[in-house]
């Protein structure tokens, strides 16, 4: 039996959202799945626990703001465990605010996970210098969000890393003696399980969960640096396999059943290192050697189901499988809501194929965060409509939902998605708005601008039809990704036909226009940010847009310095462009300089 304070707390929280009353005459029970009926002004909802009567109470209320008279709800989760994986290591880490308002959304939809994933943004009171400056969660407030996410069933799992991806930990110099290299932590190294008792401990202190996600992904050179100057040159399978029984054996002290993510048993089976590898065979004897570990199977690539089928069937001769899929938003700037759909569709109806009982949305933030997660919270009824309905389920009941959990127009974020040619991988868009605005550096691959600008002017005008600070910022993004763009297109052919009226209209018309549309973005971008994360990590976005600014500037005392004979030439023009595929994909460093100045 429910309690009344629960169903007033959980009505007031989606008539709220909603801006709707719920009908009065509401009946609630406890039974399995979720069932709503709705006739007659008189509602009727039986739910499995809190979590699925937030759904029952949202989908009623759904119904009611569409002015529906009646309802008739029947479902039982296809998934047992739900949700969705909220990177907090790449600059934007949510305020207590943010993240709560981030579980009231999953709360809506019947999702019931949420992993935060902290490389080292969480308080550990012996380790002054993990989440230094970042803005990491203090302990009283992971205690907070965890009693906030269960009084709506809702598990918040810990996601750390325990080898790996550890670079903004292991850069200080009063953690040397655990680095192997400059990401890796130092198998083997008793200090380093002290460590890592120290971290695991901290957070079962924190949080209620069961589960508690150990990372351990890409670690590419683990054994290949002080490891192997200290032991050297050893089996890296077998000091991978020996550091996780030690990690393991850390979570079981402090009764975590830990998940991690597979890909390292593949890569290190690899010829060339590679996840995806389809010749890699989990062998018998692999897995008999492994400790107790569910395996995570992280893919947001493939498009084929037979590919998905393959790699499940591999994973679950390792044990217990879980799957990460992801919701593209470390593209640049706008979610891939597009690459999202393409990739995910297959996968969910091969999990659900395989049984996968935990299943969820990694929302990663590589380089930077530019994108805020908040922005992608449409796409979320992808995977609760798939618990829900099953993996078939229609693209009209996603798209609803992600109005109604959003407040935001579905045709607005289908205008997001033309930030993006297709379901693509590149993203234009991003290689405009950090472009140097002398040095050919987007040309490898990329749409031309005859291509891209026609449909970010279409998309600009869709969204000139709203007036939200999601809509505001994303037709900002544009009109600067447009006017970036024409930039690019025109200056280099002017320069070498000797266009002095366009040079001059450059330097006095376009670049003062291309600073103040720079200022309007970043603008709303920081409003955006400062509505959901912490001021920690602005700084990145903020001096990528302050670079533009004075780039733009020198730029323009360059042009006015040729146009009066001052220089004689405009040397970042003279050569001819080659394509720019670069080490560094699509981050930020590929399209701001030509050079490399590590050392």
């Amino acid at each position: 039996m429910f309690e009344q304070k629960d169903i007033a707390r959980l009505r007031a929280m989606v008539e709220n959202h909603l801006h709707i009353s719920l009908p009065r005459q509401l009946t609630v029970e406890k039974a399995a799945g979720l069932c709503v009926s709705y006739a007659d002004g008189t509602a009727h909802i039986a739910a499995e626990d809190r979590n699925a009567l937030t759904r029952g109470l949202f989908l009623l209320g759904c119904a009611v703001a569409d002015g529906q008279d009646r309802l008739e709800v029947s479902q039982q989760r296809h998934i047992a465990s739900c949700g969705v994986m909220l990177d907090c290591s790449r600059n934007a880490v949510p305020t207590l605010e943010g993240a709560k308002r981030f579980i009231d959304r999953l709360a809506l939809l019947g999702m019931n996970l949420l992993l935060l994933y902290t490389e080292d943004t969480y308080e550990v009171p012996t380790q002054p210098y993990l989440g230094y400056l970042r803005g990491r969660f203090t302990q009283a407030e992971l205690r907070e969000l965890d009693d906030y996410a269960a009084a709506y069933d809702i598990e918040l799992m810990p996601c750390i890393q325990t080898l790996g991806h550890m670079t903004q930990f292991l850069q200080w110099d009063a953690n040397w003696a655990l680095r192997d290299r400059t990401d890796i932590l130092l198998a083997g190294e008793e200090k380093v399980y002290q460590f890592l008792r120290e971290a695991i401990g901290s957070l079962r202190r924190c949080m209620r969960a069961k589960r508690i996600h150990i990372g351990m992904d890409e670690a590419h050179d683990v054994g290949l640096g002080r490891y192997k100057e200290l032991h050297g040159f050893g089996d890296r399978m077998e000091i991978l396999r020996t550091h996780l029984e030690k990690v393991v054996g850390i979570c079981q002290e402090f009764d975590f059943r830990p998940i991690m993510w597979s890909d390292m048993f593949f890569r290190l089976g690899s010829a060339n290192g590679e996840y995806f590898d389809r010749s890699i065979i989990i062998s018998e004897e692999l897995a008999a050697s492994l400790p107790p570990v569910d395996m995570c199977y992280w893919d947001y690539y493939h498009r084929d189901e037979d590919f998905y089928d393959h790699m499940l069937t591999q994973h679950k001769k390792m044990g217990p499988t879980t799957f990460a899929g992801g919701m593209w938003v470390w593209s640049g700037f706008l979610p891939h809501m597009k690459r999202t759909a393409a990739t995910m569709r297959p996968a969910l109806r091969v999990a659900a194929r395989h049984k996968v009982d935990t299943v969820f949305a990694t929302m990663w933030g590589d380089d930077g965060a530019e994108t805020s997660a908040f922005l992608a919270l449409n796409q979320l009824p992808l995977f609760s409509e798939s618990c829900w309905q099953g993996p078939d389920c229609a693209d009209e009941d996603i798209a609803r939902l992600g109005e109604k959990v959003t407040g935001v127009a579905h045709e607005a974020f289908t205008a997001f998605g033309e930030w993006y040619p297709g379901h693509r991988e590149e993203c234009t868009g991003k290689a405009y708005i950090w472009a140097d605005p002398l040095y050919p550096l987007t040309n490898y691959g990329f749409e031309t601008p005859e291509e891209a600008l026609p449909r970010f002017t279409a998309a600009g005008e869709v969204l000139s039809r709203y007036d939200q600070l999601e809509t505001n910022y994303a037709r900002q993004l544009f009109l600067t990704a447009i006017a970036k763009g024409e930039w690019i297109r025109d200056l280099r052919p002017a320069y070498l036909a000797g266009d002095r009226e366009y040079l001059t209209r450059a330097a006095e018309e376009l670049i003062p226009r291309l600073q103040e549309m720079y200022r309007r973005l970043m603008k709303l971008h920081r409003q955006l940010w400062e509505r959901d994360m912490r001021r920690n990590g602005w700084e990145v976005i903020c001096l990528r847009y302050g670079g533009q600014l004075a780039r733009l500037e020198d730029v323009q005392d360059e042009l006015r310095r040729y146009l009066s004979g001052e220089l004689t030439s405009i040397v970042e023009l003279d050569e001819e462009p080659l394509p720019a595929g670069r080490v560094w994909g699509q981050h930020y460093a590929a399209f701001a300089m030509p050079g490399r100045n590590d050392w």
